[in-house]
């Protein structure tokens, strides 16, 4: 196991509690969006978004990069423009170094997409449909980085485009599963679990297949991704991406705490810190 590996096993910081309350409050209202006006996003918003990405580095090898000016190009994959981006004006870059896990990389990206949401800015997480050599080049890459993914950043269309309605579902409300079924067993959790387990119900994943699930242990609040027909590197980056939610959630019921990185099936154990234990 490599050093950096290692160094990443645990989060450097958790999310701050101010920065859970913004986020929680717009996990129900964070859509994902392909089409958009083409208006510049604002200096002001795009000024924060930096700040905050400079300071948001939870994990070590894993960062956002703000792209202040996005060209078309870059949101043309190896299967061209089907389906993907159009007319966004910005995007967040979502880097990880050599060695640095998708987990790491999507929790740190969520955090961004989220902030950029409280800020009424609409976003969607492009995975695929994106071009590696020209985001390279816009994010400034260090040696052994690589773009993960990214995310388009702007102002929507006020109503979603025929395009979007056809292939992805605008505009209709998305089918999200049961609490019993992404947590078995939750009736007899604490409600710090629960409210985790909660936020992680309108969490975005690729093709909205909602791989998450948990139990509840000694160990704490175990995350395992189910469903191999998702892709290698998407099911990394979910997981991340649940795992920002679930940690928004349990400190919105008043309860903090570290993530650990598992290996094998089980992706990561969510540990309630002594004193959030001892009171809930």
């Amino acid at each position: 196991m490599d050093g950096e590996f290692a160094s990443s096993r645990r989060p450097l910081c958790g999310v701050p509690p101010e920065e859970a309350s913004s986020w929680l409050d717009v996990v129900p209202v964070r859509h994902a969006r392909r089409s958009y006006t083409g208006e510049p996003v604002g200096s002001a918003d795009l000024d924060a978004l930096e700040v905050r990405a400079a300071s948001w580095r939870p994990w070590q090898g894993a960062r956002v990069v703000v792209i202040r000016d996005a060209p078309a190009a870059l949101f043309v994959g190896i299967v061209g423009a089907y389906g993907g981006i159009s007319h966004a004006p910005s995007a967040l870059a979502f880097v990880g170094g050599a060695g640095t896990r998708g987990e790491a990389v999507g929790y740190t990206a969520e955090g961004l997409v989220l902030e950029a949401t409280a800020r009424g800015l609409d976003t969607c997480w492009v995975a695929g449909l994106f071009s590696a050599h020209v985001t390279a080049d816009l994010a400034g890459l260090a040696p052994g980085e690589r773009v993960h993914a990214v995310a388009a950043l702007g102002h929507a269309r006020g109503t979603a485009t025929v395009k979007e309605r056809l292939l992805f579902g605008a505009g209709r409300p998305k089918h999200r599963r049961s609490l019993d079924e992404i947590a078995p067993g939750h009736e007899t959790w604490p409600a710090w679990a629960r409210a985790a387990a909660e936020a992680t119900r309108v969490a975005p994943s690729a093709m909205n297949r909602q791989p998450w699930r948990f139990s509840l242990s000694e160990r704490g609040l175990t995350l395992r991704v189910a469903g191999i027909e998702t892709p290698r590197a998407s099911r990394h980056l979910d997981a991340g991406i649940a795992m920002l939610h679930a940690e928004v959630g349990a400190i919105g019921a008043g309860v903090s705490g570290a993530w650990e990185l598992l290996e094998g099936p089980d992706v990561a154990a969510f540990q309630p810190s002594a004193a959030a234990e001892a009171t809930s």
